[in-house]
């Protein structure tokens, strides 16, 4: 990887930013620790990127490859970290409207908890307290003034199943700024990797040769980077210590501000040689 130093260089930042943050009282409620815990998911993700496009080597089973397919995978993983941290903490205008995107989060998996088949005292002990805050989030966010602007399907979907998202993807991440090409056709290709899509599964059969099975996530490794530098200024929007500390690394911010930027700019105003930071 031709721009590994740079790579390495903005998961720094993120460590950094997130350790600025070390000590900060969490509150009424779980939010900051949530808040910190998806900057960690993205820092996760990006540290495992790397790690694997060093190659993967099994010396057991004789195995030495590019995991191309793990590295989309976790490509996609570590951009949605970020969209859930922009959509739930940074793009709410109002007190009101960061209660209720972040409950609304929160009761999305607690409703999907419920339906898992407990079967120890304690795991059942677990399921029946988490009914009880079930049942405290509905009533707040029937309350709150945002749940009066859903529509009457909206509002079902939120408190039977947990649709916490009144956005997709693609508009969240075009809210958040990425540029049409990463927002849309990207991501979608990314989530055929996930999926097991039949273009992922013949991309795999068809990479015969370690160029091959590298040139599979070059384009991911860029996309990675430009999630890195979003999440750090977003984090930063949220965490003053963080933009602090941020300020005092100049040249890590000027490099997040360029990844940015790259990340902005439509590939039809710009070339940009993505294979070249795998080659």
């Amino acid at each position: 990887m031709q721009r590994e130093e740079e790579y390495i260089k903005l998961l720094k930042v993120l460590l950094q930013i997130g350790e600025a943050n070390k000590g900060l009282p969490a509150g009424g409620d779980d939010r900051i620790l949530d808040a910190e815990g998806l900057a960690q998911k993205v820092i996760f993700h990006a540290a495992s990127v790397l790690y694997l496009s060093r190659s993967t080597t099994i010396r057991e089973i004789g195995a030495s490859f590019f995991d191309s397919a793990s590295i989309n995978v976790l490509g996609r993983a570590a951009l949605e970290a970020f969209l859930v941290f922009y959509y739930v903490f940074v793009a709410p205008r109002t007190d009101y409207e960061k209660d209720f995107r972040y409950f609304s989060w929160v009761l999305a998996d607690l409703l999907m908890r419920q339906s898992y088949p407990a079967q120890s005292p304690q795991g059942k002990k677990i399921l029946k307290g988490e009914r009880v805050r079930i049942e405290e989030l509905r009533t707040y966010l029937r309350n709150n003034p945002c749940f009066k602007d859903l529509t009457p399907r909206q509002q079902k979907g939120l408190l039977s199943r947990g649709n916490w998202r009144l956005q997709n993807w693609t508009d969240i991440a075009l809210a958040a700024g990425l540029n049409d090409t990463q927002a849309k056709a990207f991501y979608r290709h990314l989530s055929s990797y996930a999926h097991a899509g039949s273009l992922s599964v013949l991309q795999l059969r068809q990479a015969s040769t370690a160029n091959d099975q590298r040139f599979l996530y070059a384009s991911t490794i860029g996309l990675v980077m430009i999630t890195m530098a979003y999440m750090a200024k977003a984090y930063c929007a949220v965490f003053p210590k963080s933009q602090t500390a941020l300020q005092g690394d100049p040249n890590g911010a000027l490099l997040v501000d360029q990844w940015v930027q790259i990340g902005a700019t439509s590939l039809n105003e710009v070339s940009i040689d993505w294979e070249a930071i795998d080659v």
